[in-house]
């Protein structure tokens, strides 16, 4: 929604800040003397935002929070020594280059000789996990592993969050540190062409074989991604959700088929009629943005970010269905990971993260991990029509999946997404 935000910066413990034109967020011990320098970094970020939460449109890297806050702890016992909130952070904080924005924080009163962890958390105002402080500080004490609750039973909304672990200061060292912030939750998408027909046809809905209405906030990463979930290797995946006995349906999300297309009719293919020169297509409006998505023309699109889940094993994690008006089935399609992939997996057992398992995914049956992108059909930006189409013919970046005929959809796992799966269809 292009909006734009002021930054408010509170100070809290005498600190003084200063940003700079360039990232500088190696970490590094300094010689006597110098400064002690944290750099605040939220990966990724663009100015489609709303209040509530942005929607998910494509595999975009994009962050819209408007709040962070920063904890200094002591290691031994997380007493909270310093806080920093940022109550704009879109406006105040400074781009990198195109992979994000960051901060340099210059401690005006520095720490004392001890040992120390940094914790920050982005998040957006109005959030659906209720208010954000309140559940990450207890009696003084910063809270890792906080557990959030959705306000209802819907989609999950980004989150943002990064550490860094225990370490020495020598008050007249100084040091450097970086935090980098990553998405908490994952992402689904559905974009889709080619639907076929069936009478009575009304939705398409992604429905999970789990679903969680709480998110764990730790085991945090701090790792500064680029290349937007293209050509990553995950060496660890997290699983940070929980329930909290809710009943579920586990539609993840689901798009209505006659906000695209005016009437539901068969064309001479048996496929939902495009018309003539598209005329019965048409896409929704969406809340929350200034400009406008623009879609290939004949496609269909949803998405939403939801909370990661662990699979429910020789269940099919994620499936397509065609449905009519009251959720019967009409037709499915199995969605598949294209790829196995192998790493270190931490789940939340209820009161800690598991120590690790060495897990192989299968691709019927597999985990939705956090910072992960699932997508069927391919969509690397909110406007493919770069501003001047507002709806652009077939043809490339923009691949939705044709259902006709196909027999595996592809997922996409990917601000940055660490990984995106190009989901397929079976």
């Amino acid at each position: 929604m292009n909006k734009t935000f002021l930054l408010g910066m509170t100070l809290v413990g005498s600190m003084a800040f200063y940003s700079c034109s360039n990232y500088e967020g190696q970490e590094q011990d300094l010689n006597e003397g110098a400064e002690q320098v944290i750099t605040l970094a939220v990966a990724n970020g663009n100015n489609i935002a709303t209040r509530a939460g942005r929607p998910l449109l494509s595999s975009e890297a994009n962050q819209t929070i408007e709040n962070v806050v920063l904890y200094i702890v002591n290691a031994g016992d997380n007493t909270i020594v310093k806080t920093l909130t940022f109550d704009n952070w879109q406006d105040e904080a400074d781009y990198r280059t195109d992979d994000g924005k960051f901060k340099n924080i210059v401690l005006d009163e520095k720490l004392p000789d001890g040992n120390y962890e940094i914790f920050a958390v982005g998040y957006h105002t109005g959030s659906s996990y209720g208010t954000i402080t309140d559940q990450l500080v207890s009696a003084g004490k910063f809270q890792e592993n906080a557990v959030l609750t959705l306000s209802t039973d819907g989609s999950a909304e980004e989150i943002f969050a990064g550490s860094v672990a225990e370490f020495s200061v020598e008050k007249e060292k100084g040091f450097k540190k970086s935090v980098v912030l990553n998405r908490q939750v994952a992402g689904v998408f559905v974009y889709v062409k080619d639907i076929p027909y069936i009478e009575g046809a009304a939705k398409l809905r992604l429905v999970g074989s789990g679903e969680n209405n709480q998110l764990v906030l730790g085991h945090f990463a701090n790792l500064d991604l680029d290349n937007n979930g293209t050509g990553n290797t995950i060496t660890e995946a997290v699983v940070n959700g929980a329930t909290s006995g809710s009943a579920f349906d586990k539609v993840l999300t689901e798009v209505n088929l006659s906000e695209w297309f005016t009437n539901i009719t068969p064309d001479e293919n048996n496929l939902i009629s495009t018309g003539d020169n598209y005329d019965n297509w048409k896409k929704p409006t969406f809340a929350g943005v200034t400009t406008q998505p623009t879609f290939e023309k004949g496609s269909v699109f949803g998405g939403a970010f939801v909370i990661p889940f662990a699979k429910v094993e020789s269940n099919q994690t994620l499936t397509l269905q065609l449905t009519n008006s009251g959720n019967g089935v009409l037709r499915s399609w199995k969605v598949n990971l294209p790829t196995t992939p192998q790493y270190t997996l931490y789940t939340w057992e209820g009161s800690a993260f598991s120590a690790g398992t060495s897990v192989t995914e299968n691709k019927n049956s597999y985990n939705i991990v956090r910072n992960n992108l699932y997508g069927i059909g391919e969509r690397p930006s909110n406007d493919p029509g770069d501003g001047e189409d507002p709806d652009p013919e077939p043809g490339d970046p923009d691949k939705p999946t044709p259902l006709n005929n196909k027999h595996e959809l592809e997922l996409i796992v990917n601000d940055n997404w660490e990984v995106i799966h190009n989901m397929e269809i079976e």
